[in-house]
This record gives C-alpha cells, structure tokens and sequence, in this order.
C-alpha cells in the first residue's frame, strides 16, 4: 500500500501509486504563486471579449492584456529557469512559412500581417499551455476567471438586448438585431459564449446544479441574441458529441451506441413531415429573435454556397502558392467574381491564400489538437487536473463545435481559440509530466 495526498492535504491509501501522478504536495507543482502573472492571467481573460474599438491592424484591448501576461509569463519562467514548451508550432510554422511565401510572390506587403498574427496566437497559446502546466494555481485561476467573466459577459449583453440599451449590448445597424456585445461581430460574440458553455460543462468551477443551469441559461440566451445560426450547429456538435461520450464513460458503450441509434432512427422518422422552408417563413415573420436567426437561414446559406464556390474557382484556376493572407476578397475583386467578399470559411481560406502546403499545416494542426483532445478523454488524467476538469468529453465536443464553426467563418485568428488550445496543451496527460518525471515512468 502506498500513501498519495489530495488538495486538501488529507492522505489517501490507494493499491497502486499509479505512473502519471508522481508529484507530492512539496512539488513546486502546487505552490502559490507566482502572483503577478496570476494577476495579469486574470485581466487578459476579463479583457479577451474587448476588441471594441478596434485599433490599428484589428488590434485591441484584448491584445494588450494577453501581451502582459506573455511577457510576465515567459519572464517568471526565465528567472525559475523552466522549460519552455510550444505546442503546434510545426502546423502553425508551415503555416506561417507559406503564408509569407504567398505574401512575398503577390507582392503584398500587408498580407505579411496575417502572418505576425499567427505568431502572436501561437505565443499566446503556449504561454496559457505554459502556465496551467507548470502550476496548477493558474490553472485553477484561468478556469475560474474565464467561466465567471464569460457568463458576466454574457449576463450584461443579455441585459443591455432585453431592456434596449443597444450600446451596451452591441446592437448596430449593420446588423439588425443581432447582439455582438464588444466583439464587433455576432457569429465571433457567439462563438466566444459557446466556448463559455462548454467550459461549464466540462469543468467544477460552478459546482451547484442550480448555479450550473442557470449559468447555462444565460449563456443560451447571449447565443440566441447574436442570431447566429453557424453557432446552432456547432452547439449541436458540442451537446451531441461531449453528451454521447459522457455517456460513454458513466454507463458503456452499449448505452452510447443505443442512445445515438434512437436519435438517428427518430430524425429519419419525423424528418419526412418536417418542412424547412415553413420553419424559415414561420420565424421571418414573428418576432425579431427569430427574424434574425432560422428568418435569415435562406439568405444566409445562400450567400455562403455562393462564396464557397467563388472561393473553389478561385483555388482551381490559381497556383500551389496561394494568393496571400487575407487576400481572398481583394482577389475576388480584382478577377469581377459576382460575389466578393472574405472566404468565411477557414477550410478554403488556407489552401486559397496559403496554397497546397498551408493546406498541410491546417491537416497537422487540428491532427495534433484531436490527438491532445483523444488523450485528455481517454488517458487517465491526474487527480489534481481531474477535480477541476471532471468532465473532458464536453472539452472534445467543443473541439468538434470549432470544426464545424470552421465552415461558416475563420476562426482560426479567433483569440479565445487559442486560449482553449492553449489549455488543452497544458491539461494533455501525455505531455504535462516533467522529464524527470518521464524517465521515472519509463524505469
């Protein structure tokens, strides 16, 4: 019998000390601090939702705060003389390289700022990668932060929609009535609260079932308000994937598969009577939550096919290089496409502006991140990360949200994106151990 410690200090016998938690309370694993990084970890997440006004290169308050804590960060980890990690920097690098390649043969300098784009979501990535792996302090502090100040956020746009402060809920005209908060854009404000959502159901830090509904209630209600019906699906991929592997987990496999079974042989059942264009007439005419999400899905899927085929032609008729980053729309513009307008669709975005070998980057890129989700799933995980993230289905099912997002936007510049893949790096079992610690394992 060997003795281990939980948080709270309190001993534990166990049969088997198992490999992957080899760290004792004394472990600088569980110290404290460092307290200004903490404090600046907080401001960037409070902040992240802030790109309301927007400065020069879309630059914003966000950016300010998140550069603060890199900065704090990789200076901590210099004078403790930590190892510094940097997930996806092969995907994000082949990325990045071919990016410039496009960049410098369209002979566009400002497609070069795409590029320095990448390079800061990757650094702000690993920096939050960095911090929850070396303490779990801040790993505690980003989920607590992120979740309170996501629903507050989410508690004030709902606010502001519901009692006509359009101001204060992000209304504009260009919009209708599609509420996008300080994100300057309804489908970002909702995929910002999906995250949200997501980390509420996969993590204690609401650990009250009442709280917990009514956090998710609210967080609902900010999706409903930005009218997005991109952010629909993902939810649906986000509830369906995380709620069949919870299942899972918690009763077997049989009950999954029986579950998913009945679901799909209830859609081909009640489909045939289902009538869409109805539902879409049905909502363009009642109230203006509905005008401005299922009233406009016509409209909106219609204009989407049409940009995803220009954006096709565009590829087919181009070169292996690409035409640069962020220059789909003024290459739509230049060769009179009847439709111009940026890809909105990460998918052809890459292999569009990238060419063929950005195309290879975005591949690894989301191989390495479903790898990371696999494992975090999976793998049994440490007790210290397990009682804060109890339920990571919900964390695989928000990756499966953002692949479907990737269809209707590019979400690949997204920052609280990278924010998530920065935690899923630093909470991933197969890579959070130390090397001594590995080679311990090994022996």
């Amino acid at each position: 019998m060997t003795m281990t410690y939980r948080v709270d200090r309190a001993p534990v016998l166990t049969s088997v000390r198992p490999p992957y938690d080899l760290r004792t309370m004394d472990d600088p694993y569980f110290e404290a601090g460092p307290r200004r990084v903490g404090h600046l970890l907080v401001a960037s997440l409070v902040v992240l939702s802030v790109l309301v006004p927007s400065g020069p290169g879309n630059t914003a308050l966000a950016d300010v705060g998140m550069l603060a804590f890199v900065v704090s960060l990789f200076v901590w980890m210099r004078r403790k003389r930590l190892v510094v990690t940097l997930p996806y920097a092969l995907p994000v690098g082949i990325m990045m390289l071919s990016g410039a390649v496009a960049a410098y043969l369209a002979h566009a300098e400002s497609a070069a700022l795409a590029v320095l784009q990448d390079l800061f979501c990757l650094v702000w990535g690993a920096a939050v990668a960095n911090a929850v792996r070396h303490r779990r302090w801040l790993l505690q502090v980003l989920l607590r932060t992120w979740v309170w100040s996501g629903v507050g956020w989410a508690a004030v746009m709902c606010f502001g929609r519901m009692t006509g402060i359009d101001w204060l809920a992000g209304v504009t005209p260009k919009d209708g009535g599609r509420a996008s908060l300080t994100f300057d854009d309804p489908n970002l404000a909702a995929n910002y609260f999906l995250v949200i959502l997501a980390l509420v159901l996969a993590t204690s830090v609401i650990r009250r079932p009442w709280a917990r509904v009514l956090a998710l209630a609210v967080l609902l209600l900010a999706i409903v308000f930005t009218g997005s019906n991109g952010a629909t699906l993902a939810l649906a991929a986000l509830v369906g994937v995380g709620g069949l592997l919870r299942l899972r987990r918690r009763f077997g496999v049989l009950a999954a598969t029986s579950l998913l079974s009945l679901g799909v042989v209830a859609l081909a059942l009640v489909s045939p009577y289902v009538s869409l264009s109805q539902i879409r007439q049905s909502a363009a005419d009642s109230a203006q939550v509905l005008r401005d999400s299922l009233g406009r899905t016509d409209e909106s899927s219609g204009s989407r096919q049409a940009l995803a085929s220009e954006t096709l032609k565009l590829y087919l008729e181009g070169d292996l290089v690409g035409v640069g980053p962020g220059r789909t729309k003024a290459t739509l513009k230049g060769s009179a496409a009847p439709y111009v307008k940026e890809a909105h669709n990460d998918y052809l975005a890459t292999i569009v502006e990238r060419g063929a070998a950005g195309g290879v980057g975005l591949t690894l890129l989301i191989a390495a991140v479903a790898a990371r989700l696999g494992r975090t799933v999976r793998r049994q995980q440490t007790e210290w990360v397990r009682m804060l993230v109890p339920r990571p289905e919900f964390l695989l099912g928000l990756g499966c949200a953002f692949l479907v997002s990737a269809f209707f936007y590019e979400v690949l510049h997204f920052r609280h994106l990278w924010a998530f893949l920065g935690l899923v790096a630093g909470i991933d079992p197969g890579a959070w151990m130390l090397p001594s610690a590995r080679r311990r394992c090994s022996r």
